[in-house]
């Protein structure tokens, strides 16, 4: 069934733009940029209160403008300003030749620390409305995540970090009271408290903030910080705290592919791993991304013959004509690239030359910008001998 939502990156699914020389440059809220007679100031609102947000960092531009006195950086159009909020969560006043409604400008909370940032955009599939009010979790690889609701214009928080990380999005979630109470207090603190000196690491603030609101926080969400130490634990590659996480509560069932995936990926737990995949399986049994899964699972054990199977019945499934799993679909061509690059893999191993290369070269046709097909054949130090392969 197609979801009728969808996100937006303002910029691309990663942080990847430069370091730059000099620290972000935080503009106080009494001050006043630009020149002309239409002066522009903002309130900045938590989207799952309705309150003002003071003292608070935000992110805020007029797309495709320049302010007078704040030039854009190298390669970009935009002026961005860094500020904090006043005592009321007003941002800072920005004077202009023409007036700009609200719904034009971008203005987003700021969460974490590092000069590296990415923030989403959540807008009707169908259409490309923006959505707001729509509950979000933003998930920072081996760092933090963050809650909330999507805020005017649908935009979420702008995550930052001290290093290039890839960021994920999940707008399915719902959240109860408690978990947005939970997301604009300890979710916000802890965030922000990432790398400071003399604070507890992240996987020991969240295995703390889960213990303390237990009787409080949604089942569902729970799990989901459950997940996030499990995420950091690997990162980590600490096993003891690995298998804490995973007892700390069950794992939903619809997840079993995906936690199990993550720790065979990581060569970490993997007989752990494989049983959640199994399981998952005796479920879904035709379900292309757990066989898949499983096919990894096999080889990062050793099993070669057994896993090129498992990747034969994945890759015929995806392959069915008129079937659930459409070509057309971001994340069924990336699934359908990276497991002809696990097929890849395990062929090149045995020694089966000519059909590793045939493997790749399927992946590189339905994908060819797949991230993990590029690193395989990097790691194996392979050459296709090909002009369409470059």
């Amino acid at each position: 069934m197609l979801s009728r939502l969808s996100a937006a990156l303002l910029g691309a699914a990663f942080f990847c733009s430069a370091l730059p020389v000099a620290a972000r440059d935080w503009i106080a809220p009494n001050t006043t940029l630009g020149r002309g007679a239409q002066v522009h100031q903002f309130v900045l609102v938590d989207s799952a209160t309705g309150r003002p947000m003071p003292n608070a960092r935000y992110r805020l531009f007029l797309p495709n403008h320049t302010i007078a006195g704040k030039p854009p950086k190298v390669g970009e159009t935009n002026s961005v300003i860094f500020g904090t909020t006043d005592s009321a969560g007003r941002t800072v006043k920005v004077r202009l030749p023409k007036r700009y409604v609200a719904a034009r400008w971008v203005l987003n909370p700021i969460v974490g620390e590092g000069e590296f940032g990415e923030s989403f955009r959540i807008v009707d599939a169908l259409g490309g409305a923006p959505i707001e009010g729509h509950p979000y979790l933003v998930d920072v690889a081996d760092e933090y995540l963050i809650c909330g609701h999507s805020g005017t214009g649908g935009y979420t928080y702008y995550v930052q970090s001290r290093e290039s990380r890839t960021v994920h999005l999940e707008n399915t979630l719902t959240l109860i009271p408690d978990d947005d109470a939970w997301c604009s207090g300890p979710g916000r603190v802890i965030a922000d408290s990432n790398g400071t000196p003399d604070v507890p690491d992240l996987f020991t603030q969240y295995l703390g903030t889960l213990g303390a609101n237990a009787a409080t926080l949604s089942e569902d969400f729970q799990s989901r910080i459950a997940r996030k130490l499990m995420s950091l634990a690997i990162a980590e590659r600490n096993v003891a705290r690995i298998d804490l996480a995973l007892d700390l509560r069950p794992v939903p069932e619809d997840k079993l592919n995906s936690y199990g995936y993550e720790l065979v990926d990581a060569g970490l737990r993997i007989e752990r791993g494989l049983s959640m995949i199994e399981a998952y399986l005796a479920k879904r049994p035709d379900d292309p991304f757990a066989l898949d899964s499983k096919g990894w699972a096999l080889y990062r054990l050793g099993r070669n013959d057994e896993a090129l199977t498992w990747f034969d019945r994945s890759i015929a499934v995806f392959a069915q004509p008129g079937g659930d799993y459409e070509a057309t679909d971001d994340a069924v061509r990336e699934a359908r690239a990276e497991g002809l690059a696990h097929k890849g893999e395990v062929l090149w191993k045995l020694g089966r030359t000519d059909e590793a290369l045939d493997s790749f070269r399927q992946g590189l046709a339905i994908l060819p910008q797949s991230d993990v097909l590029k690193a395989t054949l990097a790691r194996l130090a392979v050459t296709l001998p090909t002009a369409g392969a470059q």
